[in-house]
């Protein structure tokens, strides 16, 4: 891929997606970090999965600023975001769930103007993670290759994709409930690995532990079944051996602090 030729008067619609359910507590500065953008050209769609707490309330004070609101229940946080792109109609999308937060107020304009470069498909960078727990922050983020995402991930709140890859690749698949992003980073990377471009900079924050945190030994198990169906058998062993080592690092802590409540 040549270096950039960036068009700064293209502006095209950037369609932010956020899941929620439940998120009386997130949603409210997840939504002022979209509204916020000094960026115009937003189609900003919320999928809520049927909140039964005041999740909704927030919404409705909102809504002269969302342009699109489904309230139902779903299956997973894929069938949520599944039904975001059906009805989104940005050229570029953006998974943007409850308690996720744009880094800064020119974070779109920054994305937008590297989006001038048509064979630009898809744009990731850093992360800062934050947890309640913890004083510091920690800022995660690298440039990958497809073989590198053996090993490593791309964090979906980071990344902005053409809308087209969906049309070429497919929605995000609904039998896997953690890594089903992750699937569709390989896929898409697999056959444009020249096409996308990591900027070295925070894009986005987001609180330490989601789902796939919380069900690390499960979410291991799916990214073996991404490898096993995009990696030859060579790459498979050492994807295994990757995810075993990362299980075992999230289990034993586990073990040793059920033994020590033991005895």
């Amino acid at each position: 891929m040549k270096g950039i030729q960036i068009n700064s008067t293209e502006r095209p619609v950037i369609s932010i997606i956020t899941a929620c359910f439940n998120s009386e507590t997130n949603i409210e500065q997840t939504i002022q970090s979209v509204i916020g953008q000094t960026y115009p050209n937003i189609e900003y769609i919320i999928i809520d999965g049927g909140s039964t707490d005041k999740t909704l309330d927030i919404l409705k004070k909102y809504h002269d600023k969302i342009t699109k609101l489904v309230s139902e229940p779903d299956s997973c946080v894929y069938d949520a975001m599944n039904k975001g792109i059906l009805i989104s109609t940005g050229e570029i999308i953006q998974f943007l769930n409850s308690g996720d937060y744009l880094h800064s107020q020119d974070t779109l304009e920054k994305v937008a103007k590297v989006f001038s470069d048509r064979s630009i498909y898809g744009v990731y960078g850093n992360v800062e993670i934050f947890s309640d727990s913890r004083k510091k922050t920690v800022v995660r983020g690298f440039k990958v290759t497809y073989n590198s995402l053996l090993y490593r991930r791309i964090c979906h709140q980071a990344l902005f994709v053409r809308r087209s890859l969906f049309n070429e690749i497919g929605l995000f698949s609904t039998t896997l409930k953690y890594s089903s992003d992750h699937e569709f980073i390989v896929k898409s990377i697999k056959r444009y690995p020249s096409n996308f471009l990591y900027l070295n900079m925070t894009l986005a924050k987001y609180r330490q532990g989601g789902m796939s945190c919380k069900m690390m030994e499960r979410t291991k198990f799916e990214d073996l079944k991404i490898i096993r169906a995009n990696y030859n058998w060579i790459q498979f062993l050492f994807g295994a051996f990757i995810c075993a080592i990362v299980i075992l690092k999230y289990k034993i802590p586990q073990i040793l602090k059920i033994e020590r409540y033991t005895y």
